[in-house]
């Protein structure tokens, strides 16, 4: 008996269309995902068991070192009025002003160093050493320098990681730290007031194994200017533990 011949097919797979899906869902990933800012120090949260989500826009991350160093962080709206760079011009001029009101020395930035300062996404180094700080942009490898600085790491001992968050006399005059947070309040976006008010608008984060005593500090100063509410940022504990 003959074998019976078995027709052959072509194994060929048009993949036409799963590439275009596969194009669409990279496309949409790229075009919602969150990219993380790049901060000076690792922090790792202290794990809670609440799941309340921290707003993304209209608020200020205050990032707190085991050492006690403070840096802020600004996500601001979408709208073209305060975008993330408006906002920060504004408030780099709202805390000028109230630096210099408490201050012999007084402060300026050009408009370089404002356009330098709109672009950072994390900052914190004392006011007088800030134009210095801005500057090192125009310079070969600047950025790099900038994260050095940030981070403690430029070898430099004039340089002071950190917004002061300490007095400098006895008189009544704010700290540095609580100059930014004022600031932000009153730079002139009503809904970054709003949600500072509400207690949405600030977020702490510090790393699990940073003292009690630094966050008290820190708690201290924004309850000092009648920053009553604000976040503790976590990470959500796993179950079972």
């Amino acid at each position: 008996m003959g074998r019976v011949k078995i027709a052959r097919k072509s194994t060929f797979i048009d993949m036409t269309a799963m590439s275009d899906v596969t194009v669409l869902l990279l496309t949409f990933f790229m075009l919602t995902s969150t990219f993380l800012q790049k901060e000076p120090t690792t922090v790792i949260t202290p794990a809670s068991v609440s799941t309340e989500k921290v707003q993304e826009t209209n608020v200020l991350q205050v990032l707190v070192s085991p050492k006690g160093q403070v840096w802020i962080t600004m996500n601001n709206d979408t709208s073209a009025q305060w975008s993330n760079n408006n906002m920060r011009v504004a408030l780099l001029d709202k805390v000028t002003e109230i630096y210099n009101e408490s201050h012999r020395n007084k402060i300026s930035f050009t408009p370089q160093q404002k356009q330098t300062f709109s672009k950072l996404g994390v900052f914190g180094v004392p006011l007088a050493q800030m134009g210095e700080f801005l500057n090192l942009a125009d310079e070969p490898e600047g950025i790099t320098k900038m994260d050095q600085w940030l981070a403690g790491e430029d070898n430099n001992p004039n340089h002071i990681t950190g917004i002061p968050i300490t007095k400098e006399n006895s008189d009544e005059s704010p700290n540095e730290f609580q100059m930014w947070i004022k600031a932000a309040r009153q730079a002139g976006n009503d809904n970054l007031s709003q949600a500072m008010k509400d207690g949405a608008g600030v977020a702490i984060k510090a790393d699990q194994n940073t003292s009690f005593d630094i966050i008290h500090m820190v708690m201290d100063n924004l309850q000092t200017i009648k920053q009553n509410k604000f976040t503790l940022l976590t990470a959500l504990k796993a179950g079972g533990e």
